[in-house]
């Protein structure tokens, strides 16, 4: 197999470049074993899903050209001391992490019947980025500076929520104070576009 994966720094989410960049579809998603594998009958060698520009941008995908390179590469995977601690938080527009964060369309009202300030992002499985591109929601805590935070992840079930909210494009920031919406902010952006993002809320707060 001239592909592997370093599982030590791979979030393995079902939302993957190595996915979207495979011409043959040998890069994949398993669903029952919920893992991202690679189907050696389909694979073609081409080494995209790890050298393209649109590849992992953790170098978890590794491409081997021939077997001493293979052997290599394992040999580094097996040595290499780094984790996903560090990767494994919740973010804007990634897949949620812990489950406090989480909340349903049920919950919402429970949630902004505060005087906080609260932050809702609302977002489908599909549109869920790469977590190491994604901006962590504890940097958009530290950057805002306000006490009375509150931010949840809500996963949209029905049209009528969307429609209710205006929504133009997933994932979406909805910010209530005292239990009314106060501003929206549609859109993914990410690890890059953190300032831009941050001043985005600051305006509406």
């Amino acid at each position: 197999m001239p592909v592997v994966i370093n599982f030590k720094i791979c979030d393995n989410a079902e939302v993957c470049n190595g996915i979207t960049v495979c011409p043959t579809g040998a890069f994949q998603w398993n669903k029952e074993k919920k893992t991202l594998e690679i189907d050696e009958k389909k694979c073609i060698n081409c080494g995209k899903c790890a050298t393209s520009d649109e590849s992992c941008g953790v170098g978890a995908i590794r491409f081997a050209k021939n077997e001493e390179e293979l052997e290599k590469i394992k040999k580094e995977i097996e040595e290499d001391k780094r984790t996903i601690k560090d990767l494994m938080v919740d973010r804007y527009g990634a897949q949620p992490i812990n489950m406090p964060f989480y909340c349903k369309e049920n919950d919402l009202k429970k949630v902004i019947s505060t005087k906080r300030t609260v932050l809702i992002e609302v977002f489908k499985e599909d549109t869920e980025e790469c977590l190491i591109k994604s901006i962590p929601v504890k940097e958009i805590f530290n950057m805002l500076h306000i006490a009375d935070l509150t931010y949840r992840k809500l996963e949209v079930e029905t049209d009528e929520f969307i429609e209710k909210y205006d929504i133009k494009e997933l994932p979406s920031l909805i910010i209530f104070k005292s239990g009314k919406m106060i501003g929206k902010i549609d859109g993914y952006y990410s690890i890059e576009d953190k300032e831009e993002f941050i001043n985005k809320i600051r305006k509406v707060i």
